[in-house]
């Protein structure tokens, strides 16, 4: 099982870049399939085309569709040499721009723009990105065939924008769909991010959910692995734009995996990695500039190497610090459940979470673009209760995470942590520590955020 992002296929010199990868293994005996992304940026695209179809800016609607049209058209141009092959996936391509701009304008006319038909809108990007893929592998002398998650047979709820898939009746069909074919030779190429309900329609699992996509492809046709290429070598012991010496890391537990995803490492999706973890579907970071490094093993099994501590670094930048506190709070077991659940209706993601010992306090992590609607939510919500007495909100501060299954059972490590960051003159505001030991994170201010990393990155000997 491959999958290939939207910067692996931006453009056509890259798409046939991808398809001389495939080529190359496909080659050697293996059964492949392929999940792939919508081409870079077209997915961001696409979600302002809709927004601007639901004002009935019909003008701007029909440019954006002539524009992606054209951007595939060129793309596929430089990527397929055969004109028989070119020419059949012109016109895929061709019907199926026809359809996003009927589908604008139809938006555009009535002014509306429901859940259900942006997630139709927003999957026209990997709808044309997987037919290109398959004429590129056709052109390259293979047998191939494009199809949507839906068609693969990935079913879904319909909690448009963030779906979750029926993995029972997902498998089921997944392998009636795609094991004849990988058993005649032929490589499916599977849009990701897209799947639909049982009756049919279309629905989105959630943004980068075509790691989601291979995850579960991968689970379903019971794949050896799953390789995700990217355009960086594997995981990395910390953001090598920070840390020059940073190396990549040789293998890792799905449950550091996880951990590094949540705190800014945006190499996999934790989605992707948790149903991975469930089925026991080993996943390989992979180099689409050089396929034939290993990469980053994600296994099971958590291995500690001797001396080892921490596995790595990493940072999340623009956080904003909710406090929500009051003397009252104290012995009110309901409240903080009352806080998250108040977020969770606005749709604000809580990245970290801590509640002072003495109870008149919870601090929260949110990303700066929801910080000021959670704190007009809470306020609006909580204040002129007797429990809370002030919402405060405190911007330009970053998380940095240590993160690392050697920690687990190891002694003094969070005040190895601490004792660093004082060494570096910088302030700790807030500090949580999850019972599985596998991180220690903490914010502090945006511009101590590479010193802190750095320090902690040489102090746990990380560097390569």
């Amino acid at each position: 099982m491959m999958k290939f992002g939207g910067v692996s296929v931006a453009d056509g010199a890259k798409f046939r870049k991808v398809g001389t990868i495939v080529h190359k293994f496909a080659g050697k005996g293996d059964q492949v399939a392929v999940v792939t992304s919508a081409m870079h940026s077209v997915t961001n695209t696409l979600a302002e085309a809709a927004n601007q179809a639901s004002r009935k800016k019909k003008d701007h609607v029909r440019k954006a569709a002539e524009d992606l049209a054209e951007r595939h058209r060129k793309a596929a141009e430089e990527a397929i040499r055969d004109k028989a092959v070119l020419a059949k996936t012109l016109d895929s391509l061709n019907a199926t721009c026809e359809d996003l701009k009927n589908v604008l304008l139809g938006i555009a006319h009535i002014g509306e723009l429901t859940p259900r038909s942006k997630d139709y809108v927003i999957g026209f990007g990997e709808r044309l990105s997987a037919p290109l893929l398959a004429g590129v592998l056709q052109d390259l002398g293979m047998k191939s065939a494009a199809f949507t998650g839906g068609e693969a047979g990935i079913v879904t709820d319909d909690n448009f924008g963030a779906a979750q898939p029926l993995m029972n009746v997902t498998m089921l069909q997944v392998r009636q769909s795609l094991d004849p074919l990988l058993e005649d030779g032929v490589i499916p190429v599977i849009s990701g991010f897209i799947a639909q309900t049982q009756e049919g329609i279309q629905t989105t699992i959630g943004r980068g959910g075509s790691d989601f996509t291979a995850s579960v492809i991968g689970a379903s046709v019971r794949s050896d692995e799953v390789w995700v290429w990217k355009d960086v070598d594997g995981l990395m012991t910390a953001n090598p734009k920070m840390v020059k010496d940073a190396k990549m890391i040789e293998s890792i537990s799905f449950a550091e995996a996880m951990e590094l995803a949540h705190f800014g490492a945006e190499v996999v999706h934790p989605k992707a990695l948790e149903c991975a973890a469930k089925y026991k579907l080993p996943f390989r970071i992979k180099s689409v500039a050089a396929p034939e490094r290993p990469g980053t093993s994600i296994v099971s099994e958590v291995k500690v190497r001797d001396g080892s501590v921490v596995k790595a670094i990493t940072n999340i930048n623009d956080v904003d610090l909710i406090t929500v506190s009051g003397a009252s709070m104290v012995g009110t077991p309901r409240l903080p459940a009352k806080v998250l659940q108040i977020l969770t209706d606005e749709e604000i993601d809580v990245l970290l979470i801590s509640q002072s010992s003495s109870e008149e306090s919870i601090t929260l992590a949110i990303p700066k673009e929801g910080g000021s609607k959670a704190q007009n939510a809470l306020e609006l919500s909580l204040l002129g209760s007797k429990q809370v007495r002030e919402v405060s909100m405190e911007g330009g501060l970053s998380i940095v995470a240590v993160v690392g299954a050697g920690m687990r059972g190891t002694p003094g490590v969070a005040a190895r942590v601490f004792t660093t960051m004082a060494k570096e003159d910088i302030n700790i505001r807030a500090i949580a520590q999850g019972s599985s030991e596998l991180n220690i994170s903490f914010m502090i201010r945006k511009k101590d955020t590479e010193k802190a990393v750095r320090a902690l990155h040489d102090d746990f000997k990380l560097g390569g």
